[in-house]
């Protein structure tokens, strides 16, 4: 199984690895060593000289006055208490991706959004050379991509009532589809979007899922040729069917488990204006050859985690955590993420002990290369 926590804090200390500690809360065996994306955990081995060396104080962060300071081999420390370190690389959003600004992505209103995934070939390897780099150094047992997609607001534009605005009809975007389809739309913007929407929707959304398959397929092969062996797997948009999140972000996940080891569904429930079922629906009848990981929410407190108000839902108390460790487990494979992990306190930590100790169902998962258990 995967058990994992996505804390929000990162430090790069390390290529791809977060320095945000969190660490022996009382009563619970699920002492943690959190990284930029995720982990799984077993018990601290006693009497190990690495561990006896205890992690920085819990209430560090970037933002602490020893922020410049690395926590103490830390990594070192993880894997001697049995985790494994996955790191997240952005693909078309942040640090990690391309510095260019010369394909900036236009929806149907004209609105300016981020990078897509569709960009010169010479780009895209300066891409896979980021990763490459990154990945000669970073102390990481799996990889997962993030931002792998086309660009939307999901965590708005997907509420109830919400209407999902699509992306991306900037010039490069449209020469590509061209070059693609022998399809040509009349101009940029607006008019390419209206007349695609009427005429071509289905080429439309295969030229881009195609695009993030793509993309997938050679950053995936960049990080295996640098680290055999190493899963590489994806976070996904939570839409409602297989046919929405293809339209909507280019995600076909039965064509990235042909790609990749894990996926991982970020099934905010709160943020999305959900109840705490809600994520276990997204994983009933969703059967692929990889494991299905879903990301679930902790908190609703964005200012406890980000310094600063934002709209993550209404409050999730225990019983509604509860609930959703409940349901979640129930419907999916056993495996599950959480984010955030400040979101997790003592009471919490219990729950989720508690709750995994009664959940071991098999994986099934491929058997052509290795996959995070």
């Amino acid at each position: 199984m995967f058990h994992c926590v996505a804390p929000h804090y990162v430090m790069n200390c390390e290529p791809l690895i977060g320095a945000k500690v969190i660490y022996d809360f009382p009563g619970s065996w699920l002492e943690s060593v959190a990284v930029r994306s995720c982990y799984s955990s077993t018990p601290a081995r006693r009497g190990c000289p690495v561990c006896s060396t205890g992690p920085p104080r819990p209430d560090w962060t970037p933002s602490s006055p020893n922020s410049k300071r690395s926590p103490p081999a830390w990594p070192d420390l993880a894997h001697c208490r049995g985790l494994r370190l996955h790191g997240s690389f952005a693909c078309f959003r942040g640090p990690d991706g391309p510095a260019s600004t010369r394909t900036r992505p236009l929806a149907a209103d004209g609105v300016v959004h981020r990078r897509t995934p569709q960009r010169p070939r010479l780009e895209t390897a300066r891409l896979a050379e980021r990763l490459t780099t990154a990945l000669r150094t970073a102390p990481v047992d799996g990889l997962l991509l993030d931002f792998l997609r086309w660009p939307l607001h999901w965590e708005l534009e997907l509420r109830p009532g919400a209407r999902p605005r699509s992306a991306s009809y900037d010039p490069d975007t449209l020469r590509q589809f061209t070059a693609r389809t022998g399809l040509r739309p009349p101009g940029p913007g607006a008019a390419a979007a209206r007349w695609i929407a009427a005429h071509h929707a289905d080429a439309w959304t295969e030229f881009r899922t195609a695009a993030v398959t793509g993309a997938a397929r050679l950053l995936a092969a960049a990080a295996r040729t640098t680290r055999p062996g190493l899963p590489v797997g994806a976070f996904l948009v939570p839409a409602a069917d297989e046919t929405e999140r293809r339209a909507l972000v280019g995600q076909d996940a039965r064509e990235l488990a042909r790609v990749l080891d894990l996926l991982l569904p970020m099934a905010y429930h709160a943020i999305l204006h959900r109840d705490p079922r809600w994520p276990a629906r997204l994983l009933r009848g969703r059967a692929l050859p990889v494991p299905l990981v879903p990301v679930v929410q902790t908190t609703a407190d964005a200012a406890a985690v980000l310094g600063r108000p934002a709209d993550w839902g209404p409050p999730i108390d225990t019983a509604d955590f509860t609930a959703l460790l409940d349901h979640t487990l129930a419907a999916g494979s056993g495996s599950i993420c959480l984010f955030p992990g400040e979101g997790l306190g003592p009471d919490r930590w219990n729950v989720l002990a508690d709750r995994l100790a009664r959940t071991a169902p098999p994986h099934h998962p491929r058997k052509d290369r290795p996959v995070p258990r």
